[in-house]
């Protein structure tokens, strides 16, 4: 492994001049906030796209590109966007139209005069491997350039879980003049001979006893992906007071999966192993928005008024799938089975059009207050097809707002608060579900949040706030049918403290204190428990970047993250004191370090990083009570220059 950083250290040594573009990444240094944010491929914070106070933004809808609606299907490649925010509490202020669950918003990678060739190479464990190519490259001074990229990613996880990732894509960047800016963008992703460990459902409220972490399952069931996705985002500032923004978005994401199931597992380790195979699953979408935004000034006073509409016509091939059981086996231990002929069923088919218009309204008065009010009516019709059924239509034309306030009460003390009404996605029905890969119609939900920031001092800022989150609950019933069981509600508490104490400490550190629970008819009568599965009490998380001092160029960092146990089964159970069983408790850290320095005159970044330093047990739980273990102590060696 430290041969082929060598080789690549020489390799750039022979190089000319540029300046930074990967070799600078540092999402502690960049972070204004502890509530999420990635750089590249660096990701911190208490929150990500995929869990916001204990939900899935991606799974609602929430999903921005430069702050426009999107509708993705299983992610973005870095060779397209830069890095991503989210966007909750306080750091939603003042963004047209907010939604309950949170906004992810990602941003296009940027290219300007300069010529920038940018390899990054990666080593990890188990011969994992990894090389990114990006590039920008001017085309036209002051008007047109593009970046692109390719990478290749060879990822074991744990011994014998592993994958290959193929990525590339792109983004023009073209201004035709200096009040309009067009940035168009390609990306495409393939995983080929993916292995994934299955999930682990013990019999009763136990967890699956300790076994090595390692990759146990069939050998041929291997997960292929492709996905392709390209679009345009256009922003054209008519005069000094009048901007319009658009963007129009096109993904499609096919796929073919084998999942492994380990149902009733006992304290020895023996359960009945089950896979669940499909082909031709596919998601497509169309999507896009349009805003006009005026702005209005009144001596101190910024006044906006927003016009926008969106749309998206959404449509899924799933589910089809042959079942087999595979009879007895014991987890952790190899018990490899031929490959069967598989009989695939006929797939379901389902599709969303969603058409929304809303007005906004948002007061800018410097160091007096902010507001923010927005109007919205959306027309949202789903159909569904099931073989042998007749179609079922859904349809609902719900009024949504939000409204949110910031009084600044002091130079350095803002309060805030905020009330939203939006309606997002749910979740699709799990593997083990008997409707598996079915998903229910979109979904009204709320939000309200308080809270304050505090200026500690002038690059030290702490955030905190008191949140509630209500939605309807859909999970697995005691027949395994994925369905609305009553309506769940996030309360809990917030804090972020980011920013520089001292010359060279970087500090983005959060936590979350949640208190979720599950009401309606299902819980009264016993079918399920009072707490939704899988979210958490407590999480901690803490992120440290510190330059050495007299050899800025060495920097050395941090990371620490306490989970307290999570929620791991459906029903209450008498032997646990009539309570829900849990996963424990954990605490992992995470070590590394940069070194900066210059191969001839092109800027360079040696990083090493071991995470889960003291190499801790643990397990996560998903929604439907399936067990997997954490990673392992794994170490991860870059070198990212720019030539």
């Amino acid at each position: 492994m430290f041969r082929i950083i060598s080789v690549a250290a020489a390799l750039l040594a022979s190089a000319a001049p540029a300046w930074g573009q990967r070799a600078g990444e540092n999402a502690v240094e960049s972070a204004s906030d502890a509530f999420g944010t990635s750089v590249g491929n660096e990701k911190i914070g208490l929150y990500s796209a995929t869990d916001v106070r204990g939900f899935s933004p991606i799974t609602a809808g929430n999903i921005r590109v430069e702050g426009l609606s999107v509708t993705e299907h299983g992610g973005f490649t870095s060779r397209v966007v830069s890095g991503s925010t989210i966007r909750v509490g306080l750091t939603a202020q003042g963004y047209p139209f907010p939604a309950p669950t949170g906004i992810a918003d990602y941003a296009l990678r940027n290219s300007g005069n300069d010529a920038v060739f940018s390899p990054v190479v990666y080593v990890g464990p188990n011969r994992g491997f990894a090389v990114d190519l990006d590039a920008q490259l001017p085309i036209v001074r002051d008007r047109l350039s593009l970046a692109a990229g390719v990478s290749y990613r060879y990822e074991e996880n744990f011994i014998g879980e592993d994958g290959r990732q193929l990525q590339g894509g792109g983004v023009l960047r073209w201004r035709p003049s200096d009040g309009v800016e067009v940035k168009s963008f390609y990306g495409r992703m393939n995983f080929a001979d993916d292995r994934t460990i299955g999930q682990i459902f013990t019999a009763r409220p136990y967890l699956p006893p300790r076994i090595d972490r390692r990759f146990f399952g069939l050998d041929w069931a291997l997960n292929q992906v492709d996905r392709q996705f390209f679009g345009s985002v256009a922003s054209v500032q008519l005069t000094d007071d009048w901007q319009v923004r658009g963007g129009l978005f096109r993904w499609k994401n096919e796929g073919a999966n084998l999942t492994e199931l380990y149902r009733n597992t006992k304290p020895d380790g023996s359960a009945q192993r089950q896979l669940i195979a499909t082909r031709d699953q596919t998601q497509k979408s169309n999507s896009g928005e349009l805003r006009s935004s005026y702005g209005l000034t009144e001596g101190d006073r910024r006044h906006t008024l927003h016009l926008a509409v969106r749309g998206r016509d959404t449509k899924r091939a799933f589910n089809g799938a042959d079942v087999r059981d595979l009879g007895p086996t014991v987890i952790g231990i190899d018990n490899d089975v031929a490959e069967p002929e598989f009989d695939f069923k006929p797939l379901s088919r389902d599709e969303v059009r969603q058409v929304t218009a809303g007005i906004g309204y948002e007061l800018r008065w410097p160091g007096v207050a902010e507001l923010s009010l927005g109007l919205q009516k959306t027309d949202y019709r789903k159909t569904t097809h099931v073989p042998g059924l007749e179609p079922l239509v859904t349809r609902d034309r719900p009024w949504l707002y939000n409204g949110t306030a910031a009084i600044h009460v002091t130079d350095k003390l803002v309060a805030y608060a905020g009330t939203t009404r939006g309606l997002e996605e749910s979740g699709t029905a799990p593997a083990n579900a008997v409707n598996r890969s079915s998903a229910p119609p979109a979904l009204r939900t709320s939000q309200r949040d308080a809270g304050f920031r505090y200026t500690i001092m002038p690059r030290l800022s702490l955030v905190a706030g008191l949140f509630d989150v209500r939605k309807p609950y859909f999970n697995l019933d005691q027949d395994k049918v994925y369905r609305e069981l009553g309506t769940v509600r996030h309360r809990g508490i917030e804090l972020s403290l980011a920013g520089q104490p001292i010359t060279g400490l970087s500090v983005v550190a959060g936590g979350v204190l949640l208190d979720a629970d599950v009401s309606g008819e299902a819980v009264d009568l016993g079918i399920i428990g009072p707490k939704p599965v899988g979210t958490t009490a407590r999480a901690l998380r803490a992120n440290f970047d510190y330059r050495v001092p007299g050899f800025d160029p060495l920097s050395i960092d941090l990371g620490s993250t306490h989970t307290a146990g999570k929620i791991a089964s459906t029903l209450e159970y008498g032997e646990l004191g009539g309570a829900q069983l849990r996963t424990d408790s954990r605490t992992t850290f995470d070590f590394g370090a940069r070194y900066r320095f210059k191969a001839g005159a092109i800027p360079a970044t040696l990083r090493a990083q071991v995470t889960n330093l003291f190499d801790t047990y643990g397990w996560d739980v998903s929604s439907n009570a399936g067990f997997r273990f954490i990673d392992k102590r794994r170490l991860l060696l870059s070198l990212a220059a720019d030539i």
